[in-house]
């Protein structure tokens, strides 16, 4: 065993080997209230957990196993465990059965029962999703078994008690390796020999939580105690090595139990790993820190760190964790990522700006050189090898086209009567896109056709700070075409952390202005609403003509406050006629971001919407419609009412992904012959059918009010995040369909966007079917809704 793969055994082992599911949260105000629990102590001392962390823990784990491409390992081996049965499989409870009393060694319904108890611990160990946590606590068999113990020890146990028993031995195992120095004591113990580190600090662990006279676990050891001489110790022993059984230690698919518990090793540190840093020499040099579950400190050097897509900054030669930025650039971009076992566990996209002296823009021929040395490597080599040289071409040519892209035109703007002007120097343009061309050109001769996969690049002129809440910046006829040929898709104007992103083509090759006003939210502008921003009203004018609504989205950007703010519910809210109307919009570092069809009159609220009937879902879905509703992407029925067990109409559905996924045209158009433009779902019916997301039920007609099945839903998500994002279907994804038996009753048109829905954890199955023809709730449509909003690509 290698140092590193002993680090992942040695950090997340309280969270397998306990078979907590990576440390499901259970408190006595938190979680343990959802799920029926009463004086539930936890170990750490920590922040009560709620359920919302809880679910939350789930779809981050989820996320980052399909991040790492393994989620089908871990369903593999859930299913594996989950067909097991006692005839054959009963030595795996051979542990536990040893320490029967002698009266119930015959019993074979008794054995039985703990069999199917450590089973659900086993598939509970491997599930990272509500729903399969659901169903095995809704099984009418582990039901029977916890039925069975009962009438047999007189304790009743249930599904919940276990997980409470799992976590509260994760967080005392947590608890200890927070201790300074722990951490590294322990991994030096275990690359030395000494693979006894883990069990004794299981032991302790579980010795801790002992005294817990809350668990129920606790009570039926303490049974087993008081029916034979075995002391509580070596109970607890045999119950860790029979969830091993079950688990990590799964003797009849040892290879497949060891790639998903890999799997979901790699993907809980990569889940509960966050990063910082430390920037120092004046900007060039960044040192970043890793922490596991936010308190515990990965030691740099037991990663493997990588720098890529940036050729203006590299790692450090010597320093593990470091990243320095050329001394010939200014600033670079980059992807920094940290791995274990040749798994990412943390990425990050990084900038690095040098902050002394004056503006520079860095010239071209460094990244031109390095795509003329990749020119031959890419001509010699075949199959994946060269799919990775052409990837390697076009990542660093973006890279360099990115950092010479933003020009610094803090010194070309002029205040008068308190209104600024800031007029973009053309030769500035001039030369960026000279040198955005000759690296085009020279990843063009190095890879034929490369060009055409970089992503959009845009231009944008950075004023910085400016004392003004009327900024207009212009730019001359002659700059925009010169953006236009070079294929630049976009002009970003930013000033005092505003910025806004108006593609080329709406300027018509005349000269552009881009105007910005900001006043204060007053009660009187947006009524009740709770203000994060300020109001800002945009203008856009080409060739002496302003544009109020534009053919490509345009970015908005808005600074907010966000003290004491739920930032997860932050939306861009357009003032019309005095009253607002909601677009959604993401939160990142201080700022919130949405794209726009229209340019009008905006600012940032807390919206806060609730619902009188969502109470029996808010366990699961409860979070969920109460973001996406603030957000805009759905809304209730009539009289506060959400209406969470109501069936979806396609044209409701079509409405929220439109508004999820910022999709809205206001200038689309659809040829449905029952989709009038008086109808309410008329726009956003046209933007999905402009946008490629949907087509109709016949080669006319739409069928807005009929409900939507959940192969429909499954491609229509499929289909906007590839509108949205561009990612697509692969090749891949449709190994995710061998988990449902009926995969086979998925239509051929289908196929592929449910595979990568169901793949990616946008739709999930139910019991081993998908049911593609059934039809989901508005509370199910809701967390799918939420899904794609914070989907990744």
């Amino acid at each position: 065993m290698t140092v590193k793969r002993k680090l992942v055994v040695t950090t997340i082992a309280a969270s397998l080997v306990a078979g907590s599911l990576a440390g499901i949260p259970l408190s006595n105000k938190g979680l343990a209230a959802q799920l029926g629990l009463s004086n539930v102590a936890s170990a750490a001392t920590a922040t009560t957990p709620t359920y919302a962390d809880f679910l939350a823990r789930l779809d981050r784990i989820h996320t980052a196993l399909i991040a790492g491409g393994e989620a089908q390992k871990v369903r593999d081996l859930r299913e594996i465990i989950a067909d097991l049965d006692y005839a054959t499989a009963n030595s795996l409870v051979e542990p536990i059965l040893a320490y029967i009393p002698s009266d119930l060694s015959d019993n074979e319904d008794f054995k039985e029962a703990l069999f199917t108890v450590f089973q659900a611990i086993g598939t509970v160990t491997y599930s990272t999703h509500v729903s399969e946590i659901d169903a095995i606590r809704n099984s009418a068999e582990v039901r029977t078994a916890f039925e069975e113990l009962q009438e047999a020890t007189g304790v009743n146990l249930t599904l919940n008690d276990l997980l409470a028993y799992g976590n509260a031995v994760e967080s005392a195992a947590v608890n200890q390796l927070k201790a300074p120095g722990k951490l590294m004591l322990l991994a030096a113990a275990v690359v030395s020999g000494n693979t006894e580190a883990v069990v004794d600090l299981f032991n302790n662990a579980s010795e801790e939580v002992l005294n817990n006279s809350s668990l129920k676990v606790n009570e039926l050891i303490t049974w087993f105690a008081n029916e034979n001489t075995a002391s509580r110790e070596e109970l607890v022993d045999a119950v860790a090595a029979t969830v091993e059984n079950f688990t990590t230690n799964y003797p009849l698919e040892a290879e497949i139990a060891a790639e998903a518990t890999q799997a979901l090793a790699v993907a809980f540190i990569r889940a509960e790993t966050t990063g910082s840093a430390v920037s120092s020499n004046n900007g060039r040099t960044q040192t970043f820190t890793l922490k596991l579950l936010k308190d515990i400190t990965i030691p740099s050097d037991l990663v493997v760190w990588n720098v890529t897509g940036g050729s203006n900054i590299t790692k450090d030669a010597t320093l593990a964790g470091v990243v320095n930025l050329a001394s010939t650039a200014s600033t670079g971009t980059a992807t920094l990522t940290a791995s274990v076992m040749d798994k990412v566990i943390y990425s990050e996209n990084i900038t690095l700006t040098y902050s002394a002296g004056s503006v520079y823009i860095p010239s071209a021929p460094s990244i031109i050189d390095i795509l003329g040395d990749l020119k031959g490597k890419i001509a010699a080599a075949t199959g994946a090898e060269k799919d990775k040289l052409i990837k390697e071409a076009i990542d660093k040519a973006f890279a360099a086209i990115s950092a010479i892209s933003a020009i610094d035109v803090s010194k070309d703007v002029s205040i008068v009567d308190g209104k600024a002007t800031v007029n973009v120097s053309s030769s500035a343009i001039s030369k960026v896109v000279t040198d955005i061309t000759a690296i085009i050109n020279a990843l063009k001769d190095a890879a034929p056709g490369a060009e055409k996969s970089l992503p959009n690049i845009v231009v944008s002129f950075e004023a910085g700070k400016v004392d003004s809440k009327d900024i207009t910046f212009n730019v001359d006829a002659d700059s925009v075409k010169k953006l236009t040929v070079a294929g630049i898709y976009g002009t970003k104007f930013v000033a005092n952390g505003i910025g806004a992103t108006v593609p080329v083509s709406e300027s018509k090759d005349s000269k552009i202005s881009f105007n910005v006003k900001n006043a204060a939210a007053t009660p009187a502008v947006i009524g009740t609403g709770k203000a994060a921003s300020d109001v800002f009203d945009f203008t856009f004018n080409a060739g002496g003509t302003d544009i109020h609504e534009f053919t490509k989205p345009v970015q908005i950007q808005l600074p907010v406050n966000t003290d004491g703010i739920d930032t997860d519910l932050l939306t861009l809210a357009k003032i019309i006629n005095g009253k607002l109307e909601y677009y959604g919009g993401k939160y990142s570092n201080g700022s919130v971001t949405e794209n726009r069809d229209t340019f009008s009159s905006y600012v940032v609220v807390e919206n806060k919407v609730s619902f009188k009937d969502t109470n029996k879902v808010k366990a699961w879905a409860g979070r969920q419609i109460e973001v996406m509703a603030a957000k805009g992407a759905i809304q209730g029925r009539a009289n506060g009412a959400f209406v969470p067990n109501g069936e979806v109409t396609r044209a409701e559905f079509a409405k929220m992904l439109v508004r999820a996924l910022d999709l809205d045209n206001v200038l689309a158009k659809e040829g449905f012959s029952d989709v009038n433009a008086a109808d309410w779902f008329a726009p956003f019916v046209a933007a999905a059918s402009e946008a490629g997301i949907i087509k109709g039920r016949t080669a006319t007609s739409f069928a807005p009010n009929a409900t939507i099945t959940r192969a429909e839903m499954a491609v229509m998500v499929a289909r906007g995040l590839e509108a949205a994002q561009g990612v697509k279907p692969s090749a891949e994804d449709l190994k995710a369909l061998d988990a449902f038996k009926d995969a086979g009753s998925i239509s051929a048109s289908l196929k592929d966007g449910v595979a990568f829905a169901a793949n990616n954890g946008l739709v999930v199955g139910d019991k081993g079917k998908f049911n593609p023809n059934a039809t989901a709730t508005r509370a199910q449509a809701a967390v799918i809704i939420y899904r794609a909003f914070n989907f990744k690509g």
